[in-house]
């Protein structure tokens, strides 16, 4: 029996650190936990719970892909306050660490093998 290569989806991320907060820009597959160490410790960020499965692709240059800039749609990112430091964006999700990250980690789960 023959095994075929699993590849897993691409998680890809930013990381800045602005007026003494860490931003980081989560896209891609989008179920990962992200570990940040600072000078308090260390904290886990999740994805939001309520995250939509279907995200847009952001290559995709169709001129009939819907807009979150569009002055005739609400702005959700705005309208959301997360009281986790986590808001879903149009293409995954953003964390806000209230200090400089000394270290970021992001951790996926991987499928278990269920052939015996």
């Amino acid at each position: 029996m023959s095994e075929a290569a699993v590849t897993a989806p691409a998680v890809e991320y930013t990381t800045r650190i602005e007026d003494g907060e860490t931003e980081i820009d989560v896209t891609g597959d989008t179920e990962v936990a992200v570990v940040i160490q600072s000078e308090s410790g260390e904290r886990v960020y999740f994805p939001p719970e309520d995250i939509s499965e279907e995200k847009p692709d952001p290559d995709d240059d169709s001129p009939y892909q819907p807009s979150g800039d569009s002055p005739y749609q609400p702005n959700e990112e705005e309208d959301e306050i997360s009281t986790r430091g986590v808001t879903e964006t149009r293409t995954g999700f953003k964390i806000t660490h209230p200090e400089p990250a000394a270290e970021i980690t992001v951790l996926r789960q991987r499928d278990a093998d269920t052939d015996a």
